[in-house]
């Protein structure tokens, strides 16, 4: 009897014992480290930025003959479409999921505009020829950012460079000038990349009204030139400065 009550007790023992080390060698795994972007998504837009864009440009161009040079004191309307190709620059601050900043940008034009003044004379050579060779903005801009994408509008300065024919044969005067204005507009611009983001816009730009004169002749005469311009391009810009990824636990 004695010999069976201290084997029974010794099993107890060993099995509390054992029960404890379990107790003992269990512990509560780490959680995993889960990679996430920015806590505040805009502030991977942060910073400077450099690219190059490209698409087509929208020419509304009237031409007033106030004098009467060609066959009377009448307006031309002539509108066009064209290509366009360039770059921009600029800087973005941010604050946790907005963006605001400064841009400037500068393009080549391919616009070519003739308006005749009596198309169906096949022996009238009363033309007024309109060309548009550079565009260029500096603009500031504003937006919300929704995971990598950024949603601004934009407004600003304006400035374009024209070169208008005048011709009655065998009177003919050109006149080259920069035109200044305003514009404002809209776009997009995805970030791809932590340095990568690829952006789409669209702006509409009014140039003042330009008076000139010129005798030809020995009359003096006045022309005026209004012109306003809508663009819709697509560009790659490559940006310094942009919050890195962090790990969230």
């Amino acid at each position: 009897m004695n010999k069976l009550l201290i084997a029974t007790l010794s099993i107890g023992a060993l099995t509390v014992g054992a029960a404890q080390a379990a107790d003992l060698g269990v512990r509560r795994a780490a959680p995993a480290a889960v990679v996430a972007g920015p806590a505040c998504a805009a502030q991977q837009f942060q910073g400077f930025y450099l690219g190059v864009s490209g698409g087509s440009l929208y020419h509304e161009g009237h031409r007033q003959d106030t004098d009467g040079f060609l066959t009377d004191n009448g307006g031309w309307t002539k509108n066009k479409w064209g290509g366009i190709a360039g770059g921009q620059a600029g800087y973005n601050w941010t604050t946790c999921n907005t963006l605001w900043g400064v841009e400037i940008d500068g393009s080549w034009v391919g616009l070519k505009n003739t308006l005749r003044d009596d198309p169906n004379d096949i022996g009238d050579d009363n033309f007024i020829t309109s060309k548009m060779n550079t565009f260029a903005t500096a603009r500031v801009r504003s937006g919300l950012v929704l995971d990598n994408l950024l949603l601004y509008v934009t407004g600003g300065f304006a400035a374009a460079h024209f070169k208008t024919t005048w011709n009655d044969s065998p009177l003919s005067v050109e006149f080259k000038e920069w035109r200044y204005g305003w514009t404002a507009g809209f776009g997009t611009e995805w970030k791809w990349t932590p340095n990568w983001s690829f952006k789409s816009e669209v702006l509409y730009a009014s140039f003042a009204d330009r008076d000139r004169t010129a005798t030809l002749g020995g009359t003096t005469y006045t022309f005026r030139h209004s012109d306003s311009v809508w663009v819709s391009r697509i560009g790659l810009n490559y940006s310094w400065g942009g919050a890195p990824v962090v790990a969230r636990y």
